[in-house]
């Protein structure tokens, strides 16, 4: 694990900082800006050439040299980044562990390997819920201490798994974590409208809609400079 920051007094600064500014901060937890969970849909509805256009437009955005400065400017704190694929409750799984991002060398190296993640699988239902239920969970026992918490939800379907979405989006707002979307209205032109009102949820959430998975790229790239941005911006 790299040291996340240089020197004995801004270590200290930069704890007392977070103790005061995020509830519930634990010491044994490394402080970063922010904690973003990725959670990329892999649902029956998504087939393998969407699978890799999703794939293909995470790792470009990562190279883009505006989200590269993004990540540069949350400097000294730095984002904890994962990636999880969601379907069917039960089936998320997670393909990119949280790992530390302080500079574009660490963004391009992330990139890299989110471009070479793997289908593991394909869901017969569309469960929102239990997407946002595992990357509460993956956000609550990971490693780090973000002062801001974001799961980052991409999808081209409603919640069609029969669990409670209200519930699952209620639980993520008392932990502390802004749920934003990605909705890609392939196959239903209303989605943006759904994941407005039924899956994003918290301080300053959004959906950055985009019009099919050939759009995905440019989608993922604008919600992340939305996301990349220190708290004082």
């Amino acid at each position: 694990m790299c040291r996340l920051l240089r020197g004995e007094g801004s270590r200290v600064f930069l704890l007392a900082w977070l103790f005061l500014t995020t509830p519930g901060f634990a010491e044994d937890k490394y402080p970063v800006a922010i904690e973003l969970v990725l959670a990329l849909d892999c649902s029956a509805s998504v087939d393998n050439r969407e699978f890799q256009l999703q794939i293909a437009g995470l790792a470009e955005a990562f190279r883009d040299p505006e989200v590269l400065e993004a990540v540069e400017n949350l400097k000294p704190f730095g984002v904890a980044v994962a990636v999880v694929q969601w379907g069917a409750p039960g089936e998320t799984r997670v393909v990119v562990p949280f790992i530390w991002l302080e500079n574009s060398m660490q963004a391009k190296a992330f990139g890299f390997r989110a471009g070479l993640i793997q289908r593991w699988i394909r869901a017969s239902a569309t469960s929102i819920a239990a997407g946002i239920d595992d990357s509460v969970e993956l956000v609550r026992e990971n490693e780090f201490e973000g002062q801001r918490k974001v799961i980052d939800v991409s999808g081209d379907g409603k919640d069609n798994s029969g669990a409670d979405l209200v519930v699952s989006r209620e639980n993520a707002r008392v932990a502390g974590i802004t749920i934003n979307g990605l909705s890609i209205a392939s196959d239903d032109k209303g989605l943006e409208d759904y994941y407005r009102q039924n899956v994003i949820i918290g301080s300053d959430a959004f959906v950055e809609p985009a019009r099919d998975f050939e759009d995905f790229a440019r989608a993922i790239k604008e919600k992340l400079l939305r996301e990349l941005t220190p708290l004082a911006s």
